[in-house]
């Protein structure tokens, strides 16, 4: 077996599974043994009644039960009924051996919890059958089971691992005090894995780089253009010419991105002191610029986007950021999730949105709390907001 395949149950597989017969007589017993060993089955449990049946449950841990129906003290009915009330025995095969004929009395079986039957007198090759089946499911449940919790656990780390790349907490208040900047931010992936990645760097004399990119698709794969990215950085770091900076990165990011995905892209440099943000964009969402004592507005962040062509030019834009003004940044999540009645928010609901949020002493956490109302979560397309305020805002 590969490593990350599912397990095919083979011979040694039913040499370790385990079968209880419940049966209060001994030649049915025996004759069911015999059919069972005869398959290759390594550990056999006897019982005469239900209730020696269920006392040996929890210590012989069967993977199928040979339930006869008609015994004394506990019949076949009510011990396959308490089996069904314990949640660990609620997948068990419960194979039922019956000389009813009735469906009536059929139908009360399956009605009681069992999985399978055969009729009496029984008949050998129906019986090494159905128990083949039922114990070869089992083992390929067990295995399915367990290759799911895998891959649940590494891609549990896998999403630890991407938050690991996203600035932190810590990380933000730093910075924000560092820079006169109120930073806040929110970051969730539409499955356990994402293509949203966004970042922040000290370019040095007052101004503070963020760059917010969004890959094509979702999941995996997206997450790894996201590793890829921040690999990028490093050989890249961010510049102080946007344009220039993002040029570089495309024709860095092209050959490494599959065909046909792409990434939206915004490189901001936010300057404080000199009250002003110089950027350049491909493809984003318009960023939202709100200031001290006016109306919000939409930034042109057009573009073309990363990956899209082998080369690709970008234009320097800029925009006053004085003392009390605001700033959105985001992927489109925001603007493009459907709500209950099929609409969106579009540009202009959430320019209205952050304009009745920018007053709030937490406006990202206000503006995320009213999207939310309107557009519950879970998401279909990852979400990033970043809240920057110079620092007469208080944040």
């Amino acid at each position: 077996m590969t490593e990350g395949s599912i397990h095919l149950p083979g011979k040694q597989d039913l040499m370790n599974s385990r079968v209880l017969i419940v049966d209060d007589q001994e030649p049915n017993r025996k004759l069911l043994a015999a059919l069972v060993q005869s398959m290759g089955v390594g550990h056999i449990e006897h019982a005469r009644d239900g209730v020696e049946g269920l006392s040996k449950m929890e210590s012989f841990q069967p993977d199928l039960v040979l339930l006869d129906i008609m015994m004394p003290n506990m019949d076949g009915f009510e011990m396959c009924r308490r089996l069904r009330q314990n949640p660990a025995w609620k997948d068990l095969p419960v194979l039922v051996n019956t000389a009813l004929s009735e469906p009536r009395e059929r139908v009360e079986c399956f009605d009681a919890g069992a999985t399978d039957m055969v009729v009496k007198p029984l008949n050998a090759p129906e019986v090494i059958a159905r128990v083949r089946i039922h114990l070869e499911n089992r083992l390929l449940l067990g295995a399915l089971r367990q290759f799911h919790e895998r891959v649940a656990q590494e891609l549990s780390m896998a999403s630890a691992m991407q938050h690991s790349l996203l600035p932190d907490q810590a990380r933000l208040k730093a910075l924000s005090e560092q820079f006169g900047l109120v930073i806040s931010s929110r970051f969730e992936t539409s499955s356990e894995l994402g293509g949203d990645f966004w970042q922040v760097r000290d370019l040095q004399d007052g101004r503070l780089g963020i760059i917010l990119v969004d890959f094509s698709g979702h999941g995996v794969a997206a997450s790894l253009n996201a590793f890829r990215l921040h690999t990028l950085l490093d050989q890249l770091p961010p510049g102080n010419d946007p344009s220039l900076w993002l040029s570089q990165l495309n024709s860095l990011l092209k050959p490494l991105l599959p065909v046909g995905q792409f990434a939206t892209v915004l490189y901001a440099i936010v300057d404080a002191k000199q009250e002003r943000i110089d950027y350049a964009a491909g493809g984003a969402p318009s960023p939202i610029l709100m200031p001290p004592n006016g109306q919000a507005q939409l930034l042109d962040a057009s573009g073309l986007f990363l990956g899209a062509t082998a080369k690709a030019d970008y234009d320097n834009l800029s925009a006053p950021f004085p003392a009390g003004a605001q700033l959105l940044l985001y992927s489109d999540a925001l603007t493009e999730t459907q709500g209950r009645d099929g609409q969106m928010l579009g540009d202009e609901g959430l320019l209205e949105l952050a304009q009745s949020s920018a007053q709030e002493p937490a406006p990202l956490n206000s503006l995320m709390s009213r999207f939310e109302a309107r557009f519950p979560p879970p998401w279909e397309d990852d979400l990033t907001a970043v809240w920057i305020g110079n620092q007469a805002h208080p944040g």
